[in-house]
């Protein structure tokens, strides 16, 4: 009869079910099964929140490696307002019509420094030109060098209302006695006829 138990016995312990059981009993004293919460991925939040601290460093890094972006290159407009306010002894004369106007009035102003040899032309109302049939050209006539005035560059209008356009002088200046506007080949020419002139810009006389 105590064989019969201890086979009894044997069998119990063999059988899933009651192996089951039995773990199911002991598990209460032994440790607890992990409740980590793990995403589809199989990684655990512990495993996640390094891996977030590392990628948030690389991007900090990056972003301090490539650095803020290039400041904004002021406009014409302001390079023009900076240099009549910082400038001693400024040239800024209007527009008037030339011996061979425009139709519609222009208007608008030249701003000479002679100090630093800088300055800009305004207009208003320009008529936009066809560089492929003509072009704007800037004569500056200074008695103080010769007879011929000097060359202030060739510039194109594209559209209409106010328009800034740097002035580039090819001679030194010394005293300006008017700005004036041809109209010219592509390209310009290097002495003007001065047949095709819309616009001037007086200097005054220094007083005195």
């Amino acid at each position: 009869e105590k064989q019969s138990g201890d086979d009894s016995t044997t069998r119990s312990l063999a059988d899933p079910a009651v192996a089951g059981q039995a773990t199911s009993v002991a598990s209460p004293g032994g440790p607890k099964p992990s409740t980590e919460a793990k995403p589809a991925g199989g990684m655990s939040l512990r495993e996640i929140i390094p891996w977030l601290c590392t990628a948030a460093a690389l991007l900090l890094a990056v972003g301090f490696w490539i650095g803020p972006g290039e400041p904004a290159s002021p406009s014409l407009a302001d390079l023009r307002a900076d240099l009549i306010s910082h400038s001693n002894g400024v040239i800024q004369v209007d527009w008037v019509p030339g011996k061979t106007p425009f139709e519609a009035p222009v208007s608008g102003d030249v701003v000479w420094d002679g100090k630093s040899q800088r300055g800009f032309m305004r207009f208003e109302n320009l008529p936009p030109n066809d560089p492929k049939q003509s072009q704007y050209q800037l004569w500056i006539i200074d008695p103080m060098r010769d007879d011929e005035p000097v060359d202030g560059g060739v510039f194109d209008v594209s559209e209409t209302g106010e328009v800034i356009v740097p002035i580039d002088a090819k001679l030194n200046v010394v005293q300006p006695a008017a700005f004036a506007i041809t109209v010219e080949k592509p390209g310009g020419v290097v002495v003007s006829t001065q047949e095709n002139l819309p616009l001037l810009a007086p200097v005054p006389e220094p007083a005195g």
